[in-house]
């Protein structure tokens, strides 16, 4: 958000403050309401201040302004009510510019007014051409994997099925079927069908990857004969269904990781909720629900060796609904511990927010509402104070390698001189990968530990040294990088 006034001299600024009326704000205090008719213009004077609108949620940052950055001047000018609101981010000192005392300085001080309008002639008009860039941009951005098509006719092979793979599936619905009969008429336990169940979707899962890697010219024409033969079958599963349908262009699997971690398995009819063990037993679901508490550990681990009396400061780009930083605040003695919240989906950070304030720990969170692709391309810009710690497990997945290159490269500027970086990314040889792609249509960018090198070693963190680790499952990868291995510090 461009908010200086360009064209004001230092003299300048120094005539508008001598009539300013200098106002303290608390922190979390409001400055300017949203919807409500700005009768001055107001200068940030000390301190940072949160933009804030009621449509993406209380407590949720659209953009933050800081010292000789203007406000409510949209409003003053065109007499409508703001769009948005104003808080304080921190204890600040804000100058106001009534009307009155405004008209008279710029009638009294020869060129200051043409300075002063055309300054703010530029800040709209900045925002009018940032809008439109992000338009564009977003026009062309239209897919997490353009590469990939999701049009499911037409494809090249569609009439080359391997008989094997038709005859395998046609013996997989038959049996999926006996085995809903023998659990209708009560002629099969519990355990049982569970056990033939999990064994017939293994066997089929199985089979596909093999006839893909046989036949690699025709993946997609096998993925959608097993997509069409399989999906009322799969669809019964409750988590099948909301994850087949989780909201689109998502780079957080917040949704997924809310899903298995929150909800019983559960379906349709008498295979569903079988379905739905099945699926949530698969290594991906697995590592997804355990991920968030090693990210809690690790910040519980790095705090322990943290002097300091201000709070360790720490990062999530991609937060989704943060839950494993809320984590820490649920524990009797919550670490001395910043945690910055980034991410696209407003819902998902308005529910943290409103978490946060219910529970006492606001104080404790700052959430930013920022589209990172837009971040990615430089259309939008974060500015925090460096930290000890950023991470994000799960944004890799969803941005091509320039994008990447670009999000490392702002972590490493905002990083403290031994700050650390942990990045996670699906595993190129993530077992469940052929039914991630094909059946629940999470058409995700999976790398391998050689791919991860090589896109650090383009970013400015260039020749550190990387750890890249497997989880115990091989779903994903994690890189952590110690900027400290290049500064040679050893101190918080």
């Amino acid at each position: 958000m461009d908010s200086k006034l360009k064209y004001l001299t230092s003299e300048d600024y120094q005539i508008l403050w001598s009539k300013a009326q200098v106002v303290t704000y608390k922190q979390h205090e409001v400055i300017l309401k949203e919807g409500r008719l700005s009768q001055a213009i107001y200068l940030v004077r000390k301190g940072t201040v949160r933009v804030e609108s009621a449509a993406i949620g209380r407590d949720v940052a659209i953009a933050f302004l800081s010292s000789g950055e203007v406000f409510g001047e949209i409003s003053f000018l065109e007499g409508l009510p703001t769009s948005s609101g104003v808080f304080a981010q921190e204890d600040v000192e804000v100058g106001v510019l009534n009307q009155q005392d405004l008209d008279a300085l710029l009638t009294a001080t020869p060129g200051l007014s043409d300075r002063f309008y055309q300054s703010l002639a530029h800040n709209l008009s900045s925002r009018l051409h940032q809008t439109s860039s992000l338009v564009a941009h977003l026009m062309r951005r239209v897919r997490i994997a353009p590469e990939y098509d999701d049009q499911r006719t037409g494809q090249t092979g569609q009439n080359a099925i391997p008989p094997e793979l038709i005859s395998e599936t046609e013996l997989f619905k038959e049996n999926l079927s006996g085995i809903e009969q023998s659990i209708r008429c009560q002629e099969m336990t519990e355990e049982e069908a569970q056990s033939q169940i999990s064994k017939l979707c293994n066997m089929l899962m199985s089979s596909l990857r093999e006839q893909i890697i046989q036949q690699p010219t025709i993946h997609k024409a096998i993925g959608t004969y097993i997509f069409r033969e399989t999906f009322p079958f799969f669809m019964l599963s409750s988590f099948f269904d909301r994850a087949f349908r989780r909201p689109g262009e998502c780079i957080s699997d917040s949704y997924i990781t809310e899903l298995l971690s929150q909800n019983e398995p559960e379906g349709d009819g008498y295979l569903g909720i079988y379905l739905d063990r099945w699926i949530r037993s698969l290594p991906t679901c697995v590592a997804l629900k355990n991920r968030g508490s090693i990210i809690t550990e690790t910040i519980k681990q790095l705090t322990e060796n943290w002097s300091i009396e201000n709070p360790m400061l720490v990062t999530s780009i991609a937060s989704g609904t943060a839950s494993e930083i809320l984590d820490l605040y649920f524990q009797t003695s919550p670490p001395n511990v910043h945690v910055t919240c980034i991410d696209i989906n407003h819902q998902d950070l308005s529910t943290a927010a409103n978490t946060s304030h219910r529970l006492g720990f606001r104080d404790h969170l700052t959430f930013i509402q920022d589209n990172l692709f837009l971040f990615a391309e430089g259309y939008s810009q974060i500015d925090i104070p460096p930290q000890k710690l950023i991470y994000g497990t799960s944004m890799a997945n969803y941005l091509r390698d320039r994008e990447l290159i670009r999000i490392l490269d702002w972590i490493y500027d905002h990083l403290l001189p031994n700050g650390i970086v942990i990045i996670g990314n699906f595993h190129a040889a993530n077992p469940d990968r052929i039914l991630l792609e094909h059946i629940l249509e999470w058409h995700s960018i999976y790398r391998s530990a050689e791919d991860l090198e090589k896109l650090f070693a383009r970013s400015k963190f260039r020749s550190l040294p990387l750890a890249i680790q497997s989880d115990e499952y091989g779903v994903e990868l994690f890189v952590v990088c110690n900027k400290a291995w290049s500064e040679g510090t050893v101190s918080n």
